[in-house]
């Protein structure tokens, strides 16, 4: 469960013509992660694609191209799962009638939205010479004369003045600009030019109509809601006829994928002239089987060899219970560990929902996210949603069970005296008796100096723990000597931290001073002497001073009772604000109160999701995790992959 899946590196070798049978082998097996050779010597190159290849790629572009239109939603779940024999035998037909059908839908659909990106460049150029007023034609078709037409940012009359007189100029606004024609003869064409430049000109294409403007402007009216309609009609015709053919589609793209894959197994292969050699790892537990296949499929021509090197670098494949498994998400986002690491996964997926529910800690609370959780699980279906998703259910579950203890419920007592029962049925009522008589496990608002101990035990429970997790993988690598000098040191360290703090806490209930010798302190010493002279020995002097970074991060955990304070602060205070302020106000009163409380809890409740998921986040990643886990690890990918659109025969 802390190690990852052992490994073990095997070449499959065989004759060249058989390559393309192994592909299809190892690709059914779903087992191999394969290396991709690239050291090219002179008895091996990297090899070619096999023939189909080219076939399958451009098949398969067709395909999709195709699909980019369908608007597949996320976990869709296909009414029939296609043979493989059964794409194979009409591929070339299946596909070549679906791009019949699509494709000339397509290019229409390109046509009408060319003429209509071209409708309504016409309109903008309409609509200002319409507010000028002069006909189109008066504006072109000029042998002595240089028209030019377009906004300007102010009148340039003036300044054109000073260039010539021999000129006519009209004006009009539209909008916030000023829409401008000016008429001038040739020869101080290039001068007025220059003025217009001044007045920001930009230039309106005079279209060539033969009608008035608003008959054009009709037209073109007409015409864009013509163009429209059948725009919208081609779309509903492509997205139905893909509806009912998405099942195939999907299908062939999922087939021509998985053979264009095992087409272009020989560019990751070492190939000579008679024979092939793919080098990866293979899950031990995988090889037995991975052999025996291997050898009955290719009638004994090709093999499977565990390899001996002293270049052992494999993929990790994560190993972790049912319920662990969403919580890789969260440690994958982080680092992907090494080979040789143990995997914080496990501890993550049971201290993680723990943290968050001892933070939020309301029934009420952790009850709509619960909820909220599972109707998302029905809307988000990819993988990584859906485990995102599970995280917050679990963290939702902890967050009930952390409420009964408080005894929460939206900010509200559930046992004692002051139960909300009692408040809403009255000290008579039997019902609310048994909630009277009950009392929380601990009630955060009095009894928060015993929480903030257990908060400052969990901290070092969960830091002992790392570092006896840091202690194991600095020997695997590197031997027990570093991982004495460099883990165990910094253990001794924190049993003295909890040490220290303990002495503290007992002066503090005896009512002696702070600094008052006790055993707890005198305890202490003899791991500060060892953490100092390994620390020393091991890392150096000035790796002293780290002494004071465990001690900031062991109070660091006191957050798991801040962050629950200021979540049940706020909820108190929504609930005096509606019930105590406002509901005795009369009806007006009552409806604000309403308001105050449901606006109040929902932002307290996105709070809760966000701050106790961050903190809790944070406690894993900066507190946790660096003093054992450094990461750098490949995710193992084998060759091959799940069947969902279509079957093997």
């Amino acid at each position: 469960m802390f190690e990852p899946v052992r490994m073990v590196k095997v070449s499959v070798v065989g004759p060249k013509e058989y390559l393309e049978k192994t592909s299809s082998t190892l690709y059914r097996l779903n087992g191999l992660h394969i290396e991709d050779y690239k050291e090219e010597d002179e008895y091996f190159r990297i090899g070619e694609p096999l023939e189909r290849a080219s076939k399958f790629s451009k098949l398969l572009v067709s395909v999709r191209s195709i699909l980019s239109y369908a608007g597949v939603k996320d976990g869709y779940e296909p009414e029939k799962v296609f043979s493989v024999s059964e794409l194979d035998r009409e591929l070339d037909v299946n596909i070549k009638e679906l791009e019949e059908v699509i494709n000339s839908k397509i290019s229409r659909m390109k046509e009408i939205e060319e003429r209509l990106r071209k409708i309504s460049e016409e309109r903008r150029s309409l609509l200002p010479l319409k507010a000028l007023g002069i006909r189109p034609d008066l504006l072109t078709g000029y042998r002595n004369i240089e028209v030019f037409t377009g906004f300007v940012k102010a009148n340039p009359l003036e300044k054109i003045v000073e260039v010539t007189k021999d000129f006519e100029i009209f004006t009009a606004e539209y909008g916030d600009e000023i829409v401008t024609a000016v008429f001038v003869k040739k020869e101080h064409a290039e001068s007025v030019f220059r003025v217009l430049q001044d007045f920001s000109f930009r230039e309106i294409p005079v279209p060539e109509i033969d009608v008035g403007y608003d008959e054009r402007l009709e037209q073109l009216d007409s015409e864009e809601s013509e163009l429209e309609d059948e725009l919208a009609r081609l779309k509903d015709e492509i997205n139905r006829y893909e509806q009912e053919n998405l099942d195939l589609l999907l299908a062939l793209e999922e087939h021509l994928s998985i053979e264009l894959e095992k087409s272009e197994l020989p560019l990751r292969a070492a190939t000579s002239k008679y024979a092939f050699v793919v080098v990866g790892y293979i899950p031990e537990e995988m090889f037995e089987k991975f052999q025996k296949t291997l050898k009955s499929e290719t009638g004994g021509k090709v093999v499977a060899l565990k390899l001996n090197e002293s270049e052992f670098n494999p993929p990790t494949a994560l190993k972790n219970p049912a319920f662990a498994k969403p919580f890789e998400l969260l440690t994958t986002s982080y680092a992907i560990p090494k080979y040789s690491e143990i995997d914080p996964t496990a501890v993550m997926s049971i201290l993680f929902p723990i943290f968050f529910g001892f933070m939020l800690g309301d029934v009420g609370y952790g009850i709509v996210i619960l909820a909220l959780g599972l109707w998302l699980s029905t809307k988000f279906k990819t993988e990584g949603w859906q485990a995102l998703l599970k995280v917050l259910n679990y963290s939702a579950i902890s967050t009930i069970v952390f409420g009964l203890a408080y005894g929460e419920f939206f900010g509200f007592e559930i046992f004692g005296h002051e139960s909300m029962f009692v408040k809403l049925l009255g000290d008579e009522s039997g019902f609310a008796k048994i909630f009277a008589e009950m009392h929380p496990i601990a009630n955060r608002l009095y009894e928060a100096p015993m929480l903030l101990v257990l908060t400052i035990a969990i901290g070092v429970f969960h830091m002992a723990m790392a570092y006896i997790f840091g202690i194991r993988n600095v020997a695997k690598q590197h031997g027990w000597k570093h991982a004495v000098e460099e883990k165990l040191n910094w253990l001794m360290a924190l049993i003295s931290i909890a040490l220290i703090i303990t002495g503290f806490i007992i002066n503090n209930i005896a009512g002696k001073a702070v600094f008052s010798l006790n055993f707890a302190y005198l305890a202490a010493v003899p791991f500060i002497v060892l953490w100092a002279v390994l620390t020393v020995i091991g890392e150096g002097a000035m790796f002293l001073i780290e002494y004071l970074t465990l001690l900031s991060n062991t109070i660091s955990y006191a957050r798991l009772l801040a962050v629950g304070l200021a979540s049940v602060g706020f909820a108190v205070a929504f609930n005096y604000m509606a019930f105590n302020m406002l509901w005795p106000s009369g009806p007006v009163g009552i409806l604000v109160a309403i308001v105050v409380f449901a606006i109040g809890h929902f932002i307290n409740i996105l709070l809760g999701i966000l701050d106790p998921g961050l903190q809790s986040l944070r406690l894993h990643y900066v507190e946790f995790f660096v003093k054992f886990f450094e990461g750098g690890g490949r995710l193992y990918t084998p060759f091959g992959r799940r069947r969902k659109y279509t079957k093997e025969d």
